[in-house]
């Protein structure tokens, strides 16, 4: 990749990269913080995102379902995020979706806070305003957010029924999601949307495998009961933010810091609100705007890695410029924690050397829990485990 990619710890400032005649834009990745150069020169860097029609995603014709197939793969190629639309959750539901989000984060900061992420061993949860922190120039995130994802125990995620394991892990000793008491209908709604999201979700997957050239099905065995995350966010207007702001005050009035996904796709429902900028090859944010009726999807890291770096988890951030509170609901999918995750092979190939394998196979479980502690270190699962090596860390440290 031409990108100019460096790390810098937490705790880095501007003023410490080099090259102080250039200019740099700050991101999180992985676990510390990275930059990116921006290039005035003129580039063939993505200008906007492109929206991919899934009218025929249920079709009975393949060779439909291969055009999405290659749109997808387009789009995934040129910047990693695509707008979808015709994707078949029906508007009434995505309605009640977004009442939902406001009826909740419009609770009593005591009631919210029953459910606080630092309760919850699987650091899930309610996570009020400046919480994180993925800008490490900022006092922290200007959102609150819940977050509530896959789990062996609930019924509604029916593990048995997905797996035909009698019943789940041994090992398993407590539900993953945590939820607040004086609020049930909160669950009640998530699970909702959830059973809507997962399976449209599931859809795309056999999509993307058709878009390496493989079976649709191919990739159905890493996503028999795969890592999940739903997270509601809320994000105020930001004081002082506006077209007019300098650059360190724009950088600085940042809703969600600058990141890649931590995922193998992600799904997200955005309200009317634009907010959502992507960075693209030149270090420049482009705008991803709401668009009615569609989902905004990109890249994870683990399809990135998958893909041999083919399909790029791209960097973005949510700024909350109008003045207006935002809405989102991102969905994120990842492979069970069991999976094996290997390059595929006809993204690389040993004897060329432009196009060599990037990426060593990986633990699914291994990897989220070495990207999970790090970026939260004042979390009890984090203290519990910081005096162990990582390389003895496992999945299962989330789930007793």
């Amino acid at each position: 990749m031409a990108d100019v990619l460096a790390p810098i710890s937490s705790a880095t400032q501007p003023s410490a990269v080099p090259g102080q005649d250039k200019k740099y834009v700050y991101f999180h990745s992985g676990s510390e913080a990275t930059y990116r150069e921006v290039s005035d020169a003129p580039s063939s860097s993505f200008t906007s995102i492109p929206t991919v029609d899934l009218a025929d995603l249920d079709s009975g014709s393949l060779e439909a379902r291969k055009r999405i197939a290659r749109e997808i793969s387009d789009a995934c190629r040129q910047c990693g995020f695509f707008y979808i639309k015709n994707h078949g959750v029906p508007e009434d539901v995505i309605r009640q979706t977004f009442a939902l989000l406001r009826r909740f984060f419009a609770l009593d900061h005591d009631v919210k806070m029953e459910a606080h992420v630092q309760k919850n061993p699987a650091i899930r949860g309610y996570e009020p305003m400046l919480e994180t922190n993925l800008d490490p120039r900022t006092k922290g995130d200007i959102k609150e957010a819940f977050t509530m994802g896959d789990c062996y125990l609930e019924p509604e995620q029916d593990y048995p029924g997905k797996t035909g394991a009698p019943g789940p892990p041994p090992h398993v000793t407590q539900p993953q999601n945590i939820w607040p008491p004086a609020a049930p209908w909160w669950r009640e709604g998530l699970y909702a949307y959830y059973a809507h999201v997962l399976p449209l979700s599931l859809k795309l997957v056999r999509i993307f495998a058709l878009g390496f050239g493989l079976d649709e099905t191919a990739f159905d065995p890493m996503f028999r009961f795969p890592i999940t995350g739903m997270r509601p966010l809320h994000y105020p207007p930001t004081p002082g933010a506006s077209s007019s702001s300098s650059s360190m005050e724009e950088e600085g009035n940042v809703g969600l810091g600058a990141h890649a996904d931590f995922s193998w796709l992600t799904l997200v429902l955005q309200d009317d609100v634009p907010a959502l900028e992507v960075l693209n090859q030149a270090g420049h944010w482009v705008d991803a705007p709401p668009a009615p009726g569609t989902f905004v999807c990109n890249v994870g890291q683990y399809l990135e890695r998958q893909s041999n770096g083919r399909y790029p988890a791209t960097v973005h951030r949510v700024r909350n410029k109008t003045g207006k509170e935002r809405y989102s609901l991102p969905f994120f999918l990842t492979p069970g924690p069991e999976v094996d995750l290997e390059v595929l092979p006809s993204c690389y190939d040993d004897h060329d050397p432009e196009n060599p394998k990037r990426y060593d196979t990986i633990n699914v479980g291994d990897l989220y829990i070495r990207r999970v502690l790090p970026a939260r270190k004042k979390h009890p699962t984090s203290i519990k485990y910081r005096d162990v090596l990582q390389e003895q860390w496992s999945y299962s440290m989330l789930l007793s």
